[in-house]
Parts: C-alpha cells; sequence; structure tokens
C-alpha cells in the first residue's frame, strides 16, 4: 500500500482522530485507513442510490415474484 500524506488537517480534525484511535487501540495509521474506508462506504451508498443498477433490479424482481407465489399448503 502507498504511504499517504495529509497536509493542512485542521487540528480539530486529527484531534477527532486521535480519540477515536485511542478508543479503539488503534494506531493513527490504523485509524485512518477505517474512517477512509468506512467513508467510501458511506459515499459509495450515497452514489450508487442515484443510479438503478441492473443486478438490484433483477433480485427485486425475483423477490416480488416470489412474494406472489401461494402459500405452500400442508408444509
Amino acid at each position: 500500500m502507498a504511504d499517504l500524506l495529509l497536509r493542512e488537517v485542521d487540528p480539530l480534525l486529527l484531534e477527532r482522530i486521535r480519540r477515536i484511535a485511542v478508543a479503539r487501540g488503534w494506531t493513527r495509521e490504523e485509524t485512518c485507513v477505517a474512517l477512509l474506508e468506512q467513508g467510501l462506504f458511506a459515499s459509495e451508498l450515497e452514489v450508487r442510490s442515484g443510479f438503478h443498477d441492473p443486478e438490484v433490479d433483477a433480485l427485486a424482481d425475483a423477490i416480488a415474484a416470489l412474494q406472489a407465489l401461494p402459500d405452500a399448503q400442508g408444509l
């Protein structure tokens, strides 16, 4: 993994990162990677929700078809 250098980071943000690192028992580097991953997942979710994904549509159609089936009798 490539090194990451952040310049001119707000001191309050650095303090928040430090507090999370202490609370979790992580190094500063581990904390930054974890926070980047979480932020990316959240951002990707926001972006994805605005687009139509054919796989999501196919799954929704399959679920709707299964829900439309009559209940099994005698099981």
